[in-house]
């Protein structure tokens, strides 16, 4: 147990989908109030989508704009790829999940999403965490020559961040 400020602080561990976070803190008795404290609030923000849904950016590369935006003071944790359909048609399909700035800000590396698949890390968040502005999540998919080719893909993409208060 750790002493801040005179606040006695310990750690209570919970696993939410490979997500550990750390939740209490023990006040003194009269110190303050639990509603004194700002905690911020851990947000999962889901969107599916197909590849028909894409835009084809004229070449290899198809991007889309989710419904998921992460807000102005937000941190976030994690990006998942779920309940992949293969993006098939043509010989490979690569996926970087950004936010129209920087194309892979939430994820490392290009999960293969050519393949049918349940579950995907998509690694973790390899640009800034915090957010300064507000941001819609995008997703771009290349696949080995042309975007044209892709004739079938469908897949769930999953953000968790921090919500500020």
């Amino acid at each position: 147990m750790a002493t801040q400020n005179g606040v006695k602080l310990t750690q209570k561990t919970i696993n939410v989908n490979d997500l550990t976070v750390n939740t209490s803190v023990d006040l003194p008795a009269g110190s303050m109030s639990a509603s004194d404290i700002a905690v911020p609030t851990l947000k999962i923000e889901s969107e599916t989508f197909a590849f028909g849904d894409m835009t084809d950016g004229g070449g290899a590369a198809a991007t889309m704009t989710l419904g998921i935006n992460i807000p102005e003071g937000a941190v976030v944790a994690r990006a998942f790829i779920d309940a992949v359909t293969g993006f098939a048609g043509d010989t490979s399909a690569v996926m970087t999940i950004g936010d129209g700035t920087d194309v892979d800000r939430y994820n490392t590396g290009t999960p293969n999403v050519f393949a049918t698949a349940d579950h995907i890390d998509a690694g973790a968040v390899s640009g800034t965490i915090y957010h300064a502005a507000a941001k819609d999540v995008v997703v771009t998919i290349t696949s080995g020559a042309d975007w044209g080719s892709v004739t079938a893909g469908a897949v769930t993409i999953t953000v968790y961040y921090y919500q500020s208060v």
